[in-house]
């Protein structure tokens, strides 16, 4: 029997005693380090601190205009017509001009590798009509994640409005941002290119993100750099099995936020595994009696897959009881709970994984029954 494919991903939190130390001021005003797949914190910093998001935030808005693609209202060929709004726009930017067409896909392109305010404006006003509209959809998108500490006043992350009425976000919700950003393989093919021609060759886009083709496995994805929220950098990279989404808010400067990037990464990758608890359709038992049964014995397998993030210490301690019954009494219709996993580590119930019938067995007939003994 197959049964339908479950993913479980059980986030732990790890040992107490095991942990990366910073120093008491640290060179950043907010930090987060977490595995990617599972939503794991491997290590906080006053990760709901509040913080002027700066270009970290056009990773909400890719997020929004890739969720339009997704659902079919936009497409990434979409010819795109530039406005004046968006030709005018200042900052960081591929100069874009009023009447210049390009498809909504190299526009996504300008936002993610160079940080292109005037291609945030460009993408707005085609997926939404306005950029006001867009950024509702921002707020609104902010909402569905659960993201209580997000708000946008702007497509961009810039300071271009006042202190009381500014873009805001927290680490944590930017891990939440860049975990869903990474469900479209595009944002990643994009966020790794360390440059590339645009308009017919006459312009390049060079990555703001300095650590690509530094930092092993790192590919993306957006940095930031305003008066108020100083230097920012959301990072992610895979090594060996799993990856992991670094988050720096507030650092001085651009060599600060890279430095203590490699740092969290380094510990991440060094010091966690990935570790499958329990396989899809894993066998757990195939010797448990049935009584009265037209077959001796049942089969039991697990339908779930568990995957768990774990650091060298609870990977040892970790351990898993099968608490099965030795006998059932027929009828045992497909699928019938008959037991669980118990997934432990150390006194730290982990999860309790149920364990079911893999194969129906029927009741044994009358003249079953009596042929049963002699």
């Amino acid at each position: 029997m197959i049964f339908p494919i479950f993913l479980l991903y059980v986030v732990i939190f790890p040992s107490k005693s095991f942990s990366y130390e910073i120093d008491a001021h640290p060179p950043f005003a907010s930090a987060l380090l977490v595995e990617a797949e599972t939503g794991t914190v491997l290590f906080s910093y006053k990760p709901n601190l509040q913080r002027s998001p700066a270009s970290t935030q056009k990773m909400l808005l890719s997020l929004v205009a890739m969720n339009n693609v997704k659902n079919g209202k936009t497409s990434l060929n979409d010819s795109v017509s530039i406005s004046p709004r968006a030709a005018g726009m200042g900052g960081s930017q591929v100069f874009l001009a009023h009447n210049e067409v390009f498809t909504l896909g190299q526009l996504m392109e300008a936002v993610i590798i160079p940080s292109a305010n005037d291609a945030c404006v460009a993408v707005a006003e085609h997926v939404s009509g306005t950029v006001e509209e867009f950024v509702q959809q921002m707020n609104e998108y902010a909402q569905t994640l659960g993201l209580k500490n997000t708000h946008c006043v702007n497509v961009h992350g810039l300071d271009d409005t006042p202190n009381n009425q500014r873009n805001l976000t927290t680490a944590s919700d930017l891990a939440q941002i860049a975990r869903s950003l990474l469900e479209y393989p595009k944002i990643l093919e994009w966020a790794s290119v360390r440059y590339k021609p645009f308009r017919d060759g006459q312009f390049m886009l060079y990555n703001t993100n300095n650590l690509l083709g530094k930092y092993k496995g790192l590919d993306g994805i957006k940095t930031g750099y305003t008066e108020r929220a100083g230097s920012c950098l959301v990072a992610t990279a895979l090594q060996k099995d799993f990856r992991l989404i670094s988050i720096i808010l507030g650092a001085k400067s651009e060599k600060q936020r890279e430095q203590e990037t490699r740092n969290l990464l380094d510990w991440g990758f060094t010091h966690f595994s990935r570790v499958v608890i329990a396989e899809h359709d894993e066998l757990i038992s195939n010797n448990i009696i049935v009584d009265w049964g037209i077959s001796p014995t049942v089969e039991t397998r697990l339908s779930t897959s568990i995957v768990a993030i774990l650091n060298s210490q609870d990977k040892t301690a970790l351990k898993r009881e099968v608490l099965l019954p030795d006998r059932v009494e027929a009828p045992i219709e497909l699928g019938t709970q008959l037991g669980h996993l118990r997934v432990s580590v150390r006194d730290s119930l982990l999860t309790n994984i149920p364990i079911l019938a893999s194969k129906p067995v029927e009741k044994m007939g009358l003249w079953g029954k009596f042929m049963s003994f002699f």
